[in-house]
């Protein structure tokens, strides 16, 4: 029997997060540790998110992949961003009190047209976004780390939020045929 998939084309702001050094803090952690510290991690990327009227589309390991859709989705993107690097101090100073691994983190944000809503097969179904802007977020979120930042933004987001958000440009980079126009949140 086929099964019917409840897919949309829409706009959409894809917020993709990226821990460092994921192979270190796997190496010096057990399984349960690593499953305990993961938790903590997606816990404070997941609350900066639906505060902010996010989704957590999945983890996928060291990665958190959120999606912002609706009216306003670039500024609740933003936003998340925002309250999620505005807390990380405070979160690391709390996982250091518990004796855990420095989790430090970047993240890359991107909009664009995506498909959304429930994609598998029959036995295994979930709700996933597609598209360019989830691979550029990620992307750009490991570009951050390159570059040593904590976060870059595509100008398709920051410039529909500038009035807003306070940002600079940063050098521009090219992910195959494509330049990308970048910003760093003032944060």
């Amino acid at each position: 029997m086929p099964m019917e998939m409840f897919l949309q084309e829409l706009e959409a702001t894809a917020v993709y997060f990226d821990m460092k050094r994921f192979g270190v803090i796997t190496a010096q952690l057990g399984p349960v540790e690593l499953g305990m510290a993961l938790s903590r991690y997606y816990e404070h990327c997941a609350q900066s998110v639906e505060k902010n009227g996010g989704r957590v589309v999945k983890y996928i390991g060291d990665g958190v992949l959120c999606a912002f859709l609706g009216k306003d989705h670039r500024t609740g993107a933003v936003a998340a961003l925002t309250d999620a690097l505005r807390s990380s101090a405070a979160w690391l100073a709390d996982n250091a009190s518990r004796s855990l691994p420095v989790m430090e983190y970047t993240a890359g944000v991107a909009t664009g047209s995506v498909l959304a809503g429930d994609v598998g097969t029959a036995r295994l179904r979930f709700w996933d976004i597609l598209g360019e802007p989830v691979k550029l977020a990620q992307q750009l979120s490991h570009l951050a780390a390159d570059r040593n930042m904590s976060h870059l933004v595509a100008a398709s987001t920051f410039e529909a939020v500038k009035s807003t958000a306070s940002g600079v440009e940063v050098e521009r980079a090219e992910f195959g045929t494509r330049r990308v126009r970048l910003y760093r949140l003032d944060i």
